[in-house]
């Protein structure tokens, strides 16, 4: 009885290695921050390049690197580093398989096994941003994307914005904000975009905001 224990722990030992050397990637298959900035920065490039984020949905709705979409590790891999169904949860959503492909989770995850099965899953130009999130935000304090569903629950859980550490930034010109309407509770600091508008109404956010520990979230009329 007791070999048998023995075997069966072997056994899921081998199985729990094997899926960690699986995750093993070289250098050229690896991102730095500066890379992916400038990849953003390429609209060219963009339009043949996917960013995954791997991290739960939960996490990925509180903001996300630019451009990601999330399909979380948990429904491509299983508990022993294997794919599920053989990945459909990834190749049903990214069908370019020739495109670029960019992985990143937390940092601190399993992240590189999920990118190592995608190369195994036929993606011929995969990229696995190591530092993740953790870089991404505490190493260079770069923005983040959020969405509706994300932004309605920090809305809702921070308005009406008095704590000095939550602002909604409506970034139009004055004359927008004040004439066309704004998302209650948002204060107005004109984003550089506008600047050919009204030129003598741009201010540093430090002017508004002095605590540079608070969560901003700024919107516009899109993205940009």
């Amino acid at each position: 009885m007791k070999r048998t224990s023995r075997t069966i722990l072997f056994a899921a030992v081998l199985l729990l290695a094997a899926g960690t050397l699986g995750g093993c990637l070289s250098e050229d298959q690896l991102i730095t921050y500066d890379e992916l900035k400038a990849l953003l920065d390429d609209n060219v490039a963009m339009e043949n390049t996917t960013i995954v984020d791997v991290r739960s949905v939960a996490a990925w709705k509180e903001g996300y690197i630019p451009e990601a979409i999330n399909i979380e590790y948990d429904a491509v891999l299983d508990a022993f580093g294997g794919l599920k169904d053989g990945g459909a949860a990834l190749t049903s959503i990214v069908t370019n398989k020739d495109g670029t492909l960019v992985i990143y989770g937390t940092g601190t995850d399993n992240a590189s096994l999920f990118a190592a099965r995608a190369i195994q899953s036929g993606y011929t130009e995969v990229k696995f941003y190591r530092g993740g999130m953790a870089d991404w935000r505490e190493s260079h304090g770069d923005y983040l994307y959020i969405n509706y569903e994300g932004f309605r629950q920090w809305y809702d859980a921070a308005c009406p914005f008095t704590d000095n550490d939550n602002y909604l930034v409506d970034a139009h010109p004055p004359s927008l904000y004040t004439d066309y309407g704004h998302i209650p509770g948002a204060i107005n600091i004109m984003s550089k975009h506008f600047t050919f508008l009204d030129p003598g109404s741009l201010k540093p956010i430090t002017d508004f905001i002095s605590n540079r520990e608070a969560k901003i979230v700024f919107y516009c009329v899109n993205y940009t």
